[in-house]
């Protein structure tokens, strides 16, 4: 087992560390127990499946996306040592980092309570690669400097309550232990921003019959050192729940507007 996942491990109960696919055999234990809680079981059906290992590889430089997104981002993926910060839509948020997931890194979702773990798995991540930390108490920057220690991808909600020598240590630590960060909000100094605005659902017939299938919004991407912004539609989720291109998009568009700068 990896020394970062050593570290991760070792402070799970001061972080308030939670392996999302724990969370309902936690709760059943917390009720009949006021003692730390025992690790989870293996069912008999994955008794010889191995533990999950941090995901951190070196030569793995891009961690994948849908392609939708894929086509916006400047490396087409999640480059290891950049922050991207999102906006707009948890949708957008659980889609950009649920291939990664789904391909073996671990994720770490901070300061969220209200992202829910029914949307995670259905936006397709894999919540045995999933920590969470909902409330991360009074110092929330050495708790997220330790999970950049020990997973792939930190989602970090309450971005806008950062102080800026907080965040650029915290960028400085990301690129040095190649990790993705991923601030929901504004991020001054982020290497590429993802906003997403606007929101048509379809399914519904002319009566208000039938089903709401999917729903179309519209993504701007902005990117440190590039000219133009890159604007295109997705749907967030497609009829099959997971991000796709709408029938009539036919891919990026440039916008002239201001490039991301450095904070």
């Amino acid at each position: 087992m990896s020394v970062a996942h050593d570290l991760l491990a070792g402070r799970v109960a001061e972080l308030g560390l939670v392996r999302a696919s724990e969370l309902p055999a936690r709760g059943a234990r917390a009720a009949a127990s006021h003692t730390r809680p025992a690790p989870v079981p293996a069912s008999p059906e994955s008794s010889h499946d191995p533990e999950p290992e941090p995901a951190h590889d070196p030569e793995q430089a891009l961690l994948p996306v849908p392609g939708p997104l894929g086509g916006l981002l400047p490396w087409g993926g999640l480059r290891r040592g950049s922050t991207v910060s999102v906006h707009g839509s948890t949708a957008l948020l659980l889609a950009l980092v649920a291939q990664a997931s789904r391909a073996g890194s671990w994720c770490a979702l901070v300061g969220l309570p209200g992202v829910g773990m029914a949307a995670a798995h259905e936006a397709g991540m894999d919540l045995a690669r999933t920590a969470l930390v909902p409330r991360p108490g009074p110092r929330p920057a050495t708790v997220v400097a330790a999970l950049v220690d020990g997973v792939d991808v930190v989602v970090l909600g309450g971005a806008s309550a950062w102080r800026a020598g907080d965040r650029q240590r915290l960028a400085a630590r990301v690129r040095q232990k190649g990790a993705v960060l991923v601030p929901v909000g504004a991020w001054p100094g982020a290497d590429v921003e993802l906003q997403a605005t606007g929101g048509t659902w379809s399914g519904l017939l002319g009566d208000g019959a039938g089903r709401l299938r999917s729903r179309r919004v519209h993504l701007r991407c902005a990117a440190r050192g590039r000219a133009r912004d890159l604007r295109s539609d997705v749907l967030l989720p497609g009829p099959g729940g997971r991000c796709a291109v709408p029938d009539d998009e036919s891919g990026p568009v440039g916008a002239d507007l201001a490039p991301v700068r450095a904070g």
